[in-house]
């Protein structure tokens, strides 16, 4: 780059620090998305009839843009692109810089993008810590794919299952004073206090079994704390320190440049002048540019349920002109230049519980506890995990029921499953700097929940239902059945272990109204493979075009599978580790 180039595009490092984002702590979430759009060829005015039939395919997708050589501001030569800084763009990034490539990344945003912070990490010297790994890498893909309908591809999973440790423990060394717990509710001292990692729902309550689940939650997922921006902002620093990383911020990637059927650049405009910087890649360019969750368009023609049930959705990153980051950029650049996209595409609503605080906590998780409708009718077996849970709620008539315990919660809850949002431990201690639990629930807890209403508390259950949207009449025949069954020791109605059948008989009785949960991310991207490759619509690889992060199809379909808890994370980062190597040795 000329010194010209050096003044309006590259971040100095100071701006870099300060604009990375920081995520809402306790959101698992793939936080990802960065700078992008349009692609087609470099210098083409006049669209063939090939681009006529791609375009006309997609009701959302328009036309790609026409960029001339008088709206260019500047232009560089690198060997590799990444488009996005989230999660997936700065492991690319950095992989590929660590072997030697010069890397341009272009983000939307003011800096990386990431949000909470679970991972999944499957055996390796980390889970060895902590005695756990010794996992069964075929039965927890296995799972995978069943919650996926087998609509993903198992080499995809396959591969990050049995090399994800290995990428996890590059990804944190890049922060060498994090600070490692011994369990999830070990005491962080202060010096660690905004950077420390923990097992999540380690050790594992005594009465709970993965292998004895309907529905299985593996032990294998770990935690960022309070957030991972930190371990991302360190690895950006990493491959900055390689000095062959230029990074444009603010930068809105708007087309990809082809030649001969190869991608070999982008075209980024600047949010700052509206010009464009025009960038060729010896290599291969990698689209690591999160999802399309804010694109109405795009969900109505995807995922339509969405919009039908009017899905609450949550997100938080905002690009430099003010605007949410995730609205499926990526999805446009590669339907332009002809990728194909995968077929069925996966929204990440698993359930958390009912009312949560400020802090992302619900009144009582989703644990197992007896569960009705409006009409005051039981549902369903409620021993499921949140995106189950989530799927039976959408079909209630409101779209909402209320879920029941009594004063015996605090001895039954070490009988529920180690879930992703599941309370399956009573405690009212504190741990120091590392407070925020989906698994603990404490009498405090509880009793603020109360306070603040998104509770319902009474001596009795007729005063408890009179104080909900229920018919209540109904409600009591179907707690006397519940009761019955609970002491018979056999749900008849919809098998519910019988570990967890409690009857509602101790007062004071408590009730939180569980309505539709809000969308994470929309996670349906670029037909890919394990190497990270984009494929045409005959499924012929895209030579220089890779995906990685929630871009990358065939991941994840028809729902999100929560078995696996930061399997989102962990997909992203392995897959970007992996994108930026084989962009850089052509693979």
């Amino acid at each position: 780059m000329n010194d010209k180039e050096d003044q309006k595009i590259m971040m100095s490092r100071r701006s870099f620090l300060k604009g990375a984002a920081l995520g809402t702590a306790g959101i698992a979430m793939t936080g990802v998305l960065g700078a992008c759009a349009p692609a087609s060829n470099e210098s083409s005015t006049t669209e063939s009839k090939e681009d006529v039939a791609t375009v006309s395919k997609y009701p959302w997708l328009g036309k790609e843009p026409e960029i001339v050589d008088s709206e260019v501001e500047a232009t560089t030569t690198v060997d590799v692109i990444v488009v996005g800084a989230g999660v997936a763009g700065v492991a690319a990034t950095r992989s590929a810089s660590e072997e030697g490539a010069m890397v341009a990344v272009f983000e939307k945003g003011n800096g990386p993008q990431c949000r909470s912070g679970e991972y999944a990490v499957i055996n390796g010297k980390l889970q060895a810590r902590w005695g756990r790994n010794n996992m069964d890498v075929d039965e927890l893909v296995d799972s995978h794919m069943v919650e996926s309908s087998h609509k993903v591809k198992r080499a995809i999973i396959s591969r990050w299952a049995k090399e994800s440790a290995e990428v996890f423990d590059w990804f944190i060394s890049a922060k060498p004073d994090l600070y490692i717990c011994d369990t999830a509710r070990s005491d962080v001292p202060d010096e660690y206090k905004d950077a420390f990692l923990i097992p999540i729902v380690h050790p594992l309550p005594e009465h709970y079994n993965y292998k004895e689940e309907l529905i299985p939650t593996y032990p294998t997922s770990v935690n960022l704390l309070p957030s991972q921006a930190p371990v991302v902002i360190a690895n950006m620093d990493k491959a900055i320190s390689t000095g062959k990383v230029q990074t444009y911020y603010g930068h809105f990637v708007e087309k990809l440049i082809m030649d001969n059927g190869r991608c070999i650049g982008v075209y980024a405009r600047n949010a700052q002048t509206g010009k464009y910087v025009k960038a060729i890649a010896n290599k291969g360019v990698i689209l690591a540019t999160g999802d399309y969750s804010s694109n109405d368009e795009i969900l109505k023609y995807f995922c339509p349920e969405v919009l039908e049930n009017n899905t609450p959705r949550m997100w938080f990153n905002m690009d430099v002109e003010g605007n949410k980051t995730n609205t499926g950029d990526g999805l446009k650049l590669g339907a332009w230049v002809g990728a194909k996209i995968q077929q069925y595409h996966a929204p990440m609503i698993h359930h958390m519980g009912a009312a949560a605080d400020a802090n992302g906590i619900s009144v009582m998780g989703i644990a197992g506890f007896l569960q009705l409708a409006a009409n005051g009718k039981r549902f369903m077996n409620e021993d499921i995990p949140g995106q189950q849970m989530e799927n039976q709620i959408e079909l209630l008539k409101g779209q909402y029921s209320y879920q029941f315990w009594d004063a015996n919660w605090k001895e039954q809850l070490q009988y529920m499953p180690a879930a992703h949002g599941t309370p399956c431990y009573y405690d009212e201690s504190t741990p120091k700097n590392n407070a925020i639990s989906y698994n603990h629930k404490s009498q405090a807890q509880l009793d603020k929940a109360v306070e603040e209403g998104r509770c319902f508390k009474a001596d009795t259950l007729e005063e408890l239902l009179s104080k909900l949207e229920i018919d209540k009449e109904t409600a009591l025949k179907s707690i006397e059945r519940y009761n019955e069954l609970c002491h018979k020791g056999k749900d008849e109605d919809f098998g519910k272990t019988a570990k967890r059948l409690f009857p509602l008989e101790t007062p004071p009785f408590y009730a939180a109204k569980m309505t539709v949960a809000p969308m994470l991310v929309c996670m349906g991207g670029l037909e890919s493979d394990e190497e990270g490759h984009t494929f045409d619509e005959n499924r012929n690889i895209i030579p220089g075009l890779y995906v990685a992060g929630n871009i990358q199809g065939n991941r994840f379909a028809v729902q999100y599978p929560i078995g696996i808890k930061g399997v989102s994370h962990s997909l992203a980062l392995f897959y970007g580790y992996v994108a930026g190597k084989n962009a850089v040795n052509q693979i």
